[in-house]
């Protein structure tokens, strides 16, 4: 039997590398996309356009296209989020938690629906350390910013209607860009570190030498967000990360660096140090001193990396080896990260950061 889907933040980072998979899938019957602006052109026949907004009761949709998913979708995937680190809770809330309370209730209409898939971000485990298990669902050590927070109580939203739904949620490490070519279709707050630090404008890191940087590839991503919607597997938590194959904060500065220098000989001659790792109240008192004398460029570049950066002060690693393990069967393989990392860092430079065209063009 084939499945029609309906995919929420198809014009996110994941949006086309996941449409391709999507549309690319003789599972798939149909992909009706739900756009709130203008949407964009897409040339596979597979895709539908609905218009519709997820901060509205059953995301919006008028009677006719409510009636339409209520009788035909079987899957659902909620990519749709408020992913900015300097949003304030209530903000973050009215898109990321409402946006769930929305899809529950649109869930509640849809006849055929045999499975729901969530996209969440590893870092509902906040300020939480040590290993972090995926099996793992609550914690109250607090988070470093409101998008973290809101993320984490949309998943305690749909694991009290587990018991009722096919739920499934995936939390997703930090995309990094594409492992063939390194493209990067949307810049987020790791890419603009990089940049600064390339600027000169992150004198600075928090955490430790040994804190693990979990990155993973938009390809692998959307491989595995579309293997977990569409494969027959259980509902459950899956985490997509980096897992053991991880550079440490201080591989990764060191990597950094050499590729900077490799890809632009001039940069050389610029004699810039790699930032200082130093710890979370260092970091702050310098994010302050910043915020109360430096130029806008620097100010700029402290107000990104404060919002994320705290992060890395909360060492931690992802234990991945069920998920792994139930992808790989499905043929879908985590590409390491030291075979990419260099494809992204000269993409970034190549490109001058600028993202690659988002125009759709599935087949």
């Amino acid at each position: 039997m084939t499945d029609i889907v309906l995919i929420t933040g198809a014009s996110g980072m994941l949006g086309r590398h996941l449409l391709s998979r999507l549309c690319l899938s003789p599972q798939v019957e149909r992909v009706m996309v739900l756009a709130h602006d203008q949407p964009q052109e897409f040339t596979s026949s597979k895709i539908e356009v609905v218009k519709g907004d997820v901060k509205q009761e059953d995301f919006g949709l008028n009677l006719a296209a409510r009636r339409a998913v209520g009788a035909k979708v079987s899957v659902i995937i909620h990519g749709a989020a408020l992913t900015s680190f300097s949003s304030q809770l209530e903000a973050a809330r009215a898109v990321n938690v409402a946006g769930v309370e929305n899809l529950l209730s649109l869930a509640g209409h849809c006849r055929r629906l045999r499975a729901i898939c969530h996209l969440s971000t590893i870092y509902v485990a906040g300020r939480r350390t040590g290993i972090i298990r995926e099996d793992e669902l609550s914690h109250g050590c607090g988070f470093v910013n409101a998008y973290e927070q809101s993320k984490y109580e949309a998943e305690q939203l749909l694991q009290a209607q587990a018991h009722e739904l096919p739920v499934s949620i995936v939390r997703l490490s930090t995309v990094l860009g594409d492992s063939c070519d390194g493209a990067v279709n949307k810049l987020g707050a790791i890419h603009h570190a990089l940049r600064f630090f390339f600027l000169s404008l992150a004198p600075f890191v928090p955490g430790r030498p040994e804190s693990l940087v979990d990155l993973i590839s938009a390809d692998y991503a959307a491989a595995s967000v579309a293997a977990c919607a569409l494969q027959d597997f259980l509902p459950r938590t899956w985490h997509v990360c980096g897992g053991a194959d991880c550079l440490t904060l201080a591989e990764l500065l060191d990597i950094t660096l050499q590729l900077f220098c490799t890809y632009r000989p001039s940069w050389r001659k610029r004699v810039i140090e790699k930032p200082a790792i130093v710890d979370l109240k260092t970091f702050e008192l310098f994010v302050n001193s910043v915020e109360l004398l430096a130029d806008s460029m620097l100010k700029d570049s402290v107000t990104i990396l404060k919002h994320f950066a705290p992060q890395l002060a909360h060492p931690k690693q992802f234990e991945d080896r069920t998920t792994v393990s139930l992808l790989e069967a499905a043929g879908v393989v985590r590409p390491s990260i030291r075979n990419y990392y260099s494809k992204v860092i000269q993409y970034l430079l190549e490109s001058n950061w600028q993202p690659a065209g988002c125009e759709q063009t599935v087949a």
